[in-house]
């Protein structure tokens, strides 16, 4: 791995683990001002935020359902400015779901997070499940 390449995955890392402690400064901290943000299930959009104030107000309310959550990083392919990671998360929710789960059930999925760096700040993050 290059030098930036390694500077990128520490970025990466950081921002996971401010994630993993709801810690929404530190997450905020390794993004770049113009972030674009999806998540994708089953190939559909089913969120996309622009820029670090619309990603601010989602990861702070995002943060109050779960009283407990976790993305562990697995099989980490880096390229360039391309971070792409198997997850493993792990959730407890703090609230009840529109029918849905029920607050205190834990939530166990897989995933894939595709991370694109500019100047080794996240530019652009899309979250597959």
């Amino acid at each position: 791995m290059t030098g930036i390449e390694e500077a990128n995955v520490q970025t990466v890392v950081a921002y996971v683990e401010a994630y993993n402690r709801k810690d929404i400064d530190g997450m905020m901290a390794c993004l770049a001002e113009d972030v674009n943000f999806e998540h994708l299930v089953d190939g559909h959009v089913t969120m996309k935020l622009t820029g670090k104030p619309a990603f601010r107000q989602q990861a702070e309310a995002a943060a109050q359902l779960f009283s407990y959550r976790e993305q562990v990083l697995n099989d980490r392919t880096v390229a360039d400015d391309v971070v792409s990671v198997k997850i493993d998360y792990r959730a407890t929710l703090a609230v009840d779901m529109p029918d849905g789960p029920q607050a205190g059930e834990t939530l166990s999925l897989t995933g894939h997070s595709v991370f694109v760096m500019k100047d080794r700040l996240i530019a652009r993050l899309t979250d597959i499940s």
